[in-house]
């Protein structure tokens, strides 16, 4: 059965007051981040956001850097996909980028992580 480490509270900045002379800000609490440990010995991380519309409810990834390999492989699968190039395709008519018209060209897309 999970364990229960900790709770944080998930705030947003509301409004500012003067105190001592000096600016505080204003919070208010629309969430919280709750963090357990499996049954696997790991950690791991889920949210709860209050609002109008209800109870959102989310998981909680590490952030990872894995653009590289996401352009490595659409390039690899992009030239599973497309015959090679030869002077006769130049001759009929196919141009572009790399010989090719209305190819995407993966460097310029920008993906997103879901």
């Amino acid at each position: 059965m999970s364990q229960f480490v900790k709770k944080e509270n998930l705030t947003i900045v509301i409004g500012e007051y003067q105190k001592d002379g000096e600016t505080k800000k204003q919070y208010k609490t629309v969430g919280e981040i709750v963090t357990m440990i499996g049954d696997d010995g790991n950690q791991y991380q889920f949210w709860k956001m209050w609002g109008p519309s209800g109870v959102q409810e989310g998981k909680v990834f590490e952030q990872r850097d894995d653009n590289q390999q996401q352009n490595n492989n659409r390039v690899q699968q992009q030239n599973q996909q497309q015959p090679p190039l030869t002077p006769e395709h130049l001759q009929q008519g196919y141009g572009g980028q790399n010989g090719y018209q209305n190819q995407p060209n993966p460097q310029n897309h920008n993906q997103g992580r879901g």
